[in-house]
């Protein structure tokens, strides 16, 4: 079973960890990847489920700090386990919250990101 699920619902990137993965450098890679085939040279709002996942490598966050490929990121999880897990992305360049209630995390998605801008580097 793959450790995630991408995909892109109404201009919006959704992409669900399963429940006991721990995300790993390779494995964050291949969800970015994934992610990318669906938006190309757009950015586009990027919507995390990340309950109940195990862990978060430290080479895994360094790669997800610095990727830049989303216009917003929510994370959404259920309990404070789950928001120390996120603590990774106060330091990300994209501007990214954390939630426990997903249409919460939706409205502040569509809210915040009324244009879609062009990925740094994707000319």
């Amino acid at each position: 079973m793959d450790p995630f699920d991408a995909r892109i619902d109404s201009g919006m990137l959704i992409l669900r960890w399963r429940r006991g993965v721990e995300i790993t450098h390779s494995r964050a890679v291949a969800a970015a990847r994934a992610l990318a085939e669906f938006h190309g040279p757009t950015a586009l709002p990027l919507l995390v489920h990340m309950h109940g996942i195990s862990g978060v490598t430290p080479e895994a966050r360094i790669g997800m700090m610095g990727y830049r490929g989303f216009s917003r990121v929510a994370l959404v999880g259920e309990d404070v386990i789950d928001e120390v897990m996120s603590g990774f992305s106060h330091r990300s360049p994209t501007t990214t919250r954390y939630f426990t209630s997903e249409p919460d995390a939706v409205a502040w998605l569509m809210d915040s990101s009324a244009a879609p801008v062009q990925a740094p580097g994707l000319d």
